[in-house]
């Protein structure tokens, strides 16, 4: 059982998390003229097998790298709250993101 300090502990940190996260929700309504999250998929190729991964294909191209960065900087011009990056196993197909 946890002491009573790692319990307040946790407690700290999930209200946080939820202040922050209250926080990011009530910025993106008072202010709509960005977007709030914009998720980018550079590369579905991917160097392992995993049953359980829905980012593989063998016909599509990665993005070449310039046009990523122009896109992540576009996100980052138009003050994009959160920016997520999934996909494939980029490290293994674009050098410059390892």
């Amino acid at each position: 059982m946890p002491s009573a300090l790692t319990t307040l502990r946790r407690r700290a940190k999930a209200l946080h998390r939820n202040l922050r996260g209250a926080a990011m929700a009530a910025r993106a309504l008072a202010s709509t003229d960005h977007p709030v999250l914009a998720h980018i998929i550079p590369v579905r190729r991917c160097n392992l097998a995993c049953t359980y991964c829905n980012e593989f294909d063998d016909f599509s191209n990665p993005v070449p790298t310039d046009e990523m960065f122009r896109r992540i900087d576009k996100l980052g011009a138009l003050g994009t709250t959160i920016v997520t990056i999934s996909g494939g196993r980029a490290a293994c197909c674009i050098p410059e993101l390892g």
